[in-house]
């Protein structure tokens, strides 16, 4: 009987199964994030505040901290405006228009938004901005966060011509840090 040559197909098979449980595990591993509102805290401060994350297998990439009512509200509170932003966050992440982010204006007001590509139309709006907040600097802070270059996330709570970043999303998920506590 020759026991090579099912050596050789027993070591095959178990090569290819490991080689596609990996792949599927990636796979897999890939589509798990999940953009959350969790509560986050700053060593400035030494407090906590609602913090929009991207969660992974890895932990959690802190993106944007609301310290600040928005316009002053009382019935929208920093945690109610972390959690509608880190579901439409979610939402982008899932249409795969989280390629792009730009400013622009949606409903007179002004926005920051993600595009599928450069120079469309706003495809998801991700957060509204408020009248003293600079769209600009937001967004430049924003596109430096997701392109894994800050060191902390946005503290945050015109009609200028649109700015477009392309952002590597994978790319934020695999290289920014995580959070710790």
């Amino acid at each position: 009987m020759q026991l090579k040559p099912i050596i050789y197909l027993l070591t095959g098979c178990s090569l290819s199964a490991i080689c596609i449980t990996s792949i599927v595990s990636q796979a897999k591993a890939d589509d798990d994030v999940r953009f959350i509102c969790a509560s986050g805290y700053d060593q400035q401060t030494d407090k906590r505040f609602p913090t929009t994350y991207a969660w992974t297998s890895d932990g959690k990439r802190p993106i944007i901290r609301w310290k600040y009512a928005w316009f002053n509200s009382q019935t929208i509170t920093p945690e109610e405006r972390c959690k509608q932003v880190s579901s439409r966050f979610q939402t982008a992440y899932n249409n795969k228009s989280l390629a792009y982010i730009a400013n622009g204006i949606v409903n007179n007001q002004a926005v920051i938004c993600t595009a599928k590509k450069e120079d469309a139309a706003c495809d998801t709006t991700l957060l509204t901005l408020r009248p003293q907040d600079d769209p600009l600097q937001i967004l430049d802070d924003l596109k430096e966060i997701l392109r894994g270059r800050a060191t902390k996330p946005i503290e945050h709570s015109s009609k200028q011509q649109p700015v477009y970043y392309k952002i590597d999303i994978k790319k934020f998920l695999q290289t920014a840090p995580v959070e710790k506590e």
